[in-house]
């Protein structure tokens, strides 16, 4: 049976995983009529599922024991989180269902053009940015995905608004139909290793985004990195680099980014002190984000302004408060090791207490060791990738076991300073201590706040 869905002829779905994909997944397909069997393993107390749970036309199966499915399904959704060897997927599969993203199905729904976004860094800033540039330029846009709403949770509105979309490796796996107007591979670095194998398969995950463009369509590229710019895509090729110009897409000359185009026509778009996010990543994140809202008919003369305006987005590089000279910044977005050594980058040598860990996702934590040892005065270890870090990062820097964030907050404001900071950016994902990246931040703040005095 073909992966492609017809949103007219869906009766009988089941959805996988109830988190907040699933649930926005579930409630698009009740929304139009379509009876949903959902399933997670998680028992319904953990679920806070409220007024959901009695929703018409669902059925519940909840649980550590995946039950038999319904044998009257049209499809499945799986949520990003749910492997595709899970026993229910390769059931399915078996029986010749459909099986889809939350993000292939939300696309069956759809009125309006798609923008994407994925890479291993930056993915959240670059999506941010590029829908503050269409929201600078007039257009109505919804900016979603991987950064916080579901697709799904957005795709009953007025008609004409463009989606802009961050997405996962995790939701690009099960993707058939879905196909963005304009998208971008922002770089490339070992992450969730532990699930798709190794590098090459990490990468063809994220290379699947541009799979289902066409020659009409706009595929944004990285110049600056071989294994992304070397992506085989249909749609006209646009990169984006720090050293220099390009023969399509835009590029620094000196301290302006210059968007070039097939005839060599040359279009200053914004200098580099209208990006308010320090760093050169976050350059390349601004030429990103300023290609794709190009590829969507956003004026030239909009971009600059727009970027002005822009406000860096809460857990990344986020400064929390300043104790007694000693500065504490919330990186808790910084799940992988490129990620965290970005981070690093933006402070003096020797002068940061840095707490790195949580639950790894296969990366080699030896690639942080050089320059944790040039920027870092201590590292603090927790969760269950302590041991890890410890022996990863033995002899380059004085380490402490603090096992858990709140000690390592106290171990460190005990440590630090006047003049140095604190630094959260753990390299890890958070599933082993807190519910995700957002609450291991806000632990973190609440923590630095409360060494200020502050109420919190």
């Amino acid at each position: 049976m073909s992966a492609h869905l017809d949103p007219e002829r869906l009766r009988h779905v089941a959805v996988l995983g109830l988190g907040l994909s699933g649930r926005a997944a579930a409630e698009l397909l009740l929304r139009h009529g379509v009876a949903v069997w959902a399933t997670d393993r998680r028992p319904a107390a953990e679920l806070e599922l409220g007024r959901f749970a009695e929703a018409p036309g669902l059925s519940l199966a909840l649980g550590a024991e995946a039950p038999e499915p319904p044998p009257s399904l049209d499809a499945l959704v799986v949520s990003p989180g749910v492997p595709l060897d899970h026993p229910l997927v390769v059931g399915a599969r078996g029986r010749g269902l459909p099986v889809v993203a939350e993000v292939e199905l939300a696309f069956a729904f759809l009125d309006g053009p798609v923008v994407a976004i994925t890479g291993s860094n930056g993915k959240s800033t670059t999506t941010a940015l590029t829908g503050a540039l269409l929201a600078g330029a007039g257009f109505a846009v919804e900016v979603c995905g991987n950064i916080g709403r579901p697709l799904s949770a957005v795709a009953v509105g007025p008609a004409g608004r463009i989606f802009v979309v961050e997405l996962s490796s995790f939701q690009l796996e099960a993707i058939h139909r879905f196909r963005p107007r304009a998208a971008a591979l922002l770089n490339l670095s070992p992450d969730h290793l532990d699930r798709h194998g190794d590098l090459a398969g990490y990468l063809a995950a994220k290379r699947r985004v541009f799979d289902n463009q066409t020659a009409e369509d706009i595929a944004v590229l990285n110049a600056g990195e071989p294994e992304v710019v070397a992506t085989p895509v249909r749609a006209r090729r646009r990169l984006f680099a720090l050293a220099g110009e390009v023969e399509d897409g835009c590029g620094m000359a000196g301290d302006r980014c210059v968007e070039v185009g097939p005839g060599g026509d040359r279009t200053e778009l914004f200098a580099a002190a209208d990006v308010p996010l320090p760093g050169p990543h976050n350059l390349e994140n601004a030429m990103a984000a300023a290609l794709l809202a190009r590829a969507l008919r956003a004026p030239a003369a909009t971009v600059a302004p727009a970027l002005r305006a822009f406000r860096g987005l809460p857990h990344r590089v986020e400064r929390v408060v300043t104790v007694g000279g000693v500065d504490y910044f919330d990186d808790s977005k910084g799940t992988n090791v490129a990620a965290t050594a970005r981070s690093l980058e933006g402070f003096a040598d020797g002068s940061v207490h840095v707490i790195l860990g949580g639950r790894n996702k296969g990366a080699d934590l030896a690639y942080l060791r050089p320059v944790v040892a040039r920027k870092a005065r201590h590292a603090y270890l927790i969760g269950e990738a302590a041991p890890l870090f410890a022996s990863a990062l033995a002899g380059a820097v004085p380490l402490s076991r603090s096992d858990t964030l709140d000690r390592a907050v106290t171990e460190a404001a005990g440590r630090a300073r006047p003049g140095e900071a604190v630094l959260l950016s753990p390299a890890c994902a958070s599933f082993d201590q807190f519910q995700d990246y957002a609450d291991r931040g806000r632990r973190f703040q609440a923590l630095a706040r409360a060494l200020a005095g502050e109420t919190v």
